[in-house]
Formats: structure tokens, C-alpha cells, sequence
């Protein structure tokens, strides 16, 4: 299989992406182009993914390694632009709840369809992510609470991120309909 990107091209592209999103979306607020409930559900996506990207950075070497030198070398700049990402993997989460569903009601009332649709969405996303990255842009080490569920072509998928991918978007939607009721 070859490589679309390099390890440094998929760095960059990281790095511009997920560095320009809240400027894109504050933005795109004031001009009219998107709604506050919008800006909620991402800073929402932003503060869930907070809560595995910062623990990540304290864990450091002893849960995995960092193989690309990073833009901006500042204590968790790479954390907080990697919770960029994931709050932009929730907003698919919800545009495909969105298309498939053909309303917003489930942001208010607990739909199970939309649940499932952002676990499926999240947990695909990770798989597809940690395909192309883990072993590029950052290694999961194997250890005993991190185990190697699946090798592919070498790279060796570790189960927490798999796991994080299964929770987070529960927790995301649970904050979700917690929280966009203050937002209308």
C-alpha cells in the first residue's frame, strides 16, 4: 500500500487544518454564515477531546512517541490543535446525524439512531486515522493497558485509542443534550 501523504505533509496538514478551525468558525460566526449552536457544538467537541488529548501529553513517552518535530514547540500546542480535530470529527458526527436523520430533535431528545450514528462515525474515524498516523506522525505503545489489537501491514493498533473512540462520543452527546438547550 503506498503512502498518499508523508509523515511530515500529514503533520502540516494536522496542524493548518486544526489550528485554523476556531479562526474559520469564529469567523464564519460573525459573518452570519453559521449559528451559535454550531460554535457550541464545537467548542463542546473541543473540551471532550481536552479530556484524552491533555492526559495524553502528561503520559508522554511511557504511553507513546512523538515522531514529527511540531510547528510550534509550546508545552500541549500539539494537544490543543489535535482537540480542534476531534471536535471537527464530532461536526461530521452531527452533519451525518443530520442527513440521515433529517432533523436536529436528536440534539434535544435522546435518539438512540444518533447515538449509534456518532459511535459508528467515531469509531470508524479512529480506526481510519490511527491506520495512516500511528506509526507516522506519533507511536501507541504496547504495554499491558494499552494492548495491540489488530497489526496491519506492521502498524500495530493499540486499544485505548479504539476504546476513547467508543466513549467519546457518547460523552459528547450526553454533553450535548445537556448543554444546547442554553444555547437557543
Amino acid at each position: 500500500m503506498s503512502n498518499f501523504l508523508t509523515a511530515n505533509q500529514m503533520m502540516w496538514t494536522a496542524f493548518i487544518v486544526g489550528s485554523s478551525s476556531p479562526i474559520i468558525f469564529f469567523l464564519l460566526y460573525q459573518l452570519g454564515y453559521i449559528s451559535k449552536k454550531i460554535i457550541a457544538l464545537f467548542i463542546i467537541g473541543v473540551c471532550v477531546g481536552f479530556s484524552w488529548e491533555i492526559p495524553f501529553a502528561f503520559a508522554g513517552e511511557s504511553f507513546h512517541l512523538i515522531l514529527v518535530d511540531w510547528p510550534i514547540d509550546l508545552p500541549l500546542a500539539r494537544n490543543m490543535n489535535y482537540a480542534f480535530l476531534d471536535s471537527l470529527i464530532f461536526l461530521i458526527g452531527i452533519f451525518l446525524c443530520n442527513k440521515i436523520l433529517k432533523n436536529d430533535g436528536y440534539l434535544y431528545t435522546f435518539n438512540a439512531k444518533a447515538l449509534l450514528i456518532m459511535i459508528v462515525w467515531g469509531s470508524i474515524s479512529e480506526f481510519l486515522i490511527d491506520l495512516n498516523c500511528n506509526g507516522k506522525l506519533w507511536l501507541f505503545l504496547e504495554n499491558w493497558y494499552n494492548p495491540v489489537f489488530v497489526s496491519i501491514n506492521g502498524n500495530n493498533m493499540t486499544l485505548i485509542p479504539q476504546l476513547i473512540w467508543l466513549v467519546a462520543p457518547i460523552i459528547y452527546y450526553l454533553t450535548v443534550l445537556k448543554l444546547i438547550k442554553l444555547v437557543d
